[in-house]
């Protein structure tokens, strides 16, 4: 097996009182749009944006309810701050409770083994509306492309894709589905990077969308193999993938990978400020099948709706939702958005992550910031309305 050593800069902090404070300020302002007093948050993700620690016990969804809770009540100068848990867990809680706190005045914290009562007016998760105000407060990156958090993203977005690389290029013939994963989960961990989803797929599964790792699977000479992390490093995610061929491509391989960097984009393109799910969907199928005539590939526009759409992302989920035809939901200032779309006719797969601007085309953060030319290369695509991202090459082995 082939060592190839990386050296990842040390991340961002994983919570700031600057980042607090604008978190906070979205908070305050999402809740006043809501006619809300405040807001009980409960899942796993929305604590994490709160606090930046890890809460779960057990490996969960970034959306489900975790172990800790958090009572959150803005007031005329300040904020009052409960976060409630078991007596079990709540040592563990304060111990670990980040420092970050104790520089800000005017938030007042308490910690509480039951759950307060809740006045009139506190959002709390039976009621209806309380995803689209628990969303609207943890879903937008706190100071947009100039705060912390989006250091942070930029951070996991980097780690992510090189430690997948790395990976593809310890893969040797034999290793079965278990050690790949095992492999995976040695390289993130040992880097300090979490994932709440790992994904391995070698010679025989080139046709699954969401393939599960399985002993019967080996890796083979002249094989596609495919490895995807839904990488996590405090409250941020990132979905990534990397494609694999032990051998060189051939030409006709490499032109429908080519023709699916380049629709990626321009279906990235159609995520702008005030764009409607349904009419993002409408929006994809017509660019998939301008871009297989140009390239000349027949079936190529069947490539929009193989697998599924994609969507929005954030501290709540690898996916918050997938977007829907005919579906009303808006997209919004620094809201991001993961899209995966997989080819028709070798199944290989491109994956990249974006960011809603205010005004213009989405941004996206450098993948390739830590990973060697070596390990894996890149190219610029561009879609005609002007978005521009660097999209991962195949890596040939």
């Amino acid at each position: 097996m082939t060592e190839n050593t990386l050296s990842l800069p040390a991340p961002p902090s994983p919570l700031t009182a600057g980042e607090l404070k604008q978190k906070l300020a979205l908070c305050r302002a999402a809740l006043s749009s809501h006619n809300k007093k405040g807001i009980l948050l409960v899942q796993e993700g929305a604590l994490r944006w709160l606090t930046g620690c890890r809460n779960q016990i057990a490996d969960i969804r970034p959306g489900d309810v975790g172990p800790v809770q958090a009572l959150v009540v803005p007031r005329e100068s300040g904020w009052d701050i409960t976060f409630i848990t078991t007596p079990y867990e709540m040592p563990r809680v304060k111990d670990q409770f980040p420092e970050v706190y104790d520089g800000i005045e005017g938030i007042g914290i308490s910690f509480s083994v039951d759950t307060p009562r809740l006045e009139d007016g506190i959002a709390r998760p039976d009621e209806t509306g309380y995803p689209d105000i628990a969303g609207g407060i943890v879903r937008p990156l706190a100071g947009g492309l100039e705060g912390n958090q989006y250091a942070r993203l930029q951070w996991l977005a980097a780690a992510a894709t090189a430690l997948l690389a790395k990976t593809a290029h310890e893969l040797e013939p034999g290793m079965n589905g278990s050690r790949v994963k095992g492999l995976l989960y040695k390289n993130f961990y040992d880097a300090g990077v979490e994932s709440n989803l790992f994904l391995v797929a070698l010679p025989g599964q080139e046709r699954h969308p969401h393939p599960l790792y399985h002993e019967r699977y080996r890796v083979e000479k002249k094989g596609w193999m495919k490895l995807v992390a839904g990488a996590r490093y405090a409250d941020m995610i990132y979905s990534a993938s990397v494609m694999i061929k032990m051998g060189d491509p051939t030409e006709d391989e490499l032109r429908w990978h080519r023709a699916l960097q380049d629709a990626v984009v321009e279906y990235a393109d159609c995520y702008r400020n005030g764009a409607v799910e349904g009419k993002i969907f409408e929006m994809i199928g017509g660019r998939f099948e301008r871009i297989g005539k140009a390239c000349g590939l027949e079936g190529f526009a069947e490539s929009a709706y193989l697998h599924h759409p994609g969507g929005p992302t954030s501290p709540l989920g690898n996916r918050d939702y997938l977007i829907q035809p005919g579906g009303t939901r808006t997209m919004f200032p620094w809201m991001q958005f993961a899209i995966n779309p997989v080819e028709s006719r070798y199944g290989t797969k491109v994956e990249i992550q974006g960011i809603v601007t205010p005004d213009g085309p989405p941004r996206f953060p450098d993948v390739f910031a830590f990973v060697p030319e070596k390990l894996l290369t890149h190219r610029l695509c561009r879609a005609d309305g002007g978005t521009e991202c660097a999209v991962a090459d195949i890596i040939a082995r």
